[in-house]
């Protein structure tokens, strides 16, 4: 990373439509961003995502899901080339991860049980109202 280059990136901001900025090409510059240490994810067409680390267990908020998983906090995306350097977006790598981070989706259902009732009504959204543990 150069501390003199200036380079395109997709910010995404929990609950925000994602928009463009430029941004310094710096280690300190890219923590900043995302509020920590940072983790980078290479996704297709030649693009990095760039994220906390540790946002989950920090609490940041849900943001956005990617494959298995849900960021958590502000992260951004930037272009990549085959020798590893940070480069600007292109318009067209723009428009693909404009649609294809749409809104958040957690990636898990919790429900907590407090008491038999709400053990009956888990069990009821699980399983379909079925008694006992016989298939019918």
């Amino acid at each position: 990373m150069n501390s003199n280059k200036e380079i395109r990136v997709m910010i995404f901001e929990p609950g925000k439509e994602p928009y463009t900025a430029v941004l310094e090409d710096s280690l300190e510059h890219r923590q900043a961003l995302v509020g920590g240490e940072i983790e980078c994810i290479s996704l297709p067409h030649e693009t990095v995502l760039c994220c906390n680390a540790a946002g989950k267990w920090m609490g940041l908020p849900v943001n956005r899901q990617l494959r298995n998983d849900t960021i958590h906090g502000t992260f951004f995306l930037y272009g990549d080339t085959p020798e590893g350097q940070g480069v600007s977006l292109t318009e067209e790598q723009i428009a693909r991860f404009r649609d294809y981070f749409t809104k958040p989706r957690p990636s898990v259902v919790a429900f907590e049980v407090r008491s038999a009732k709400d053990t009956e009504e888990f069990l009821r959204l699980m399983f379909g109202g079925r008694k006992g543990g016989g298939s019918k």
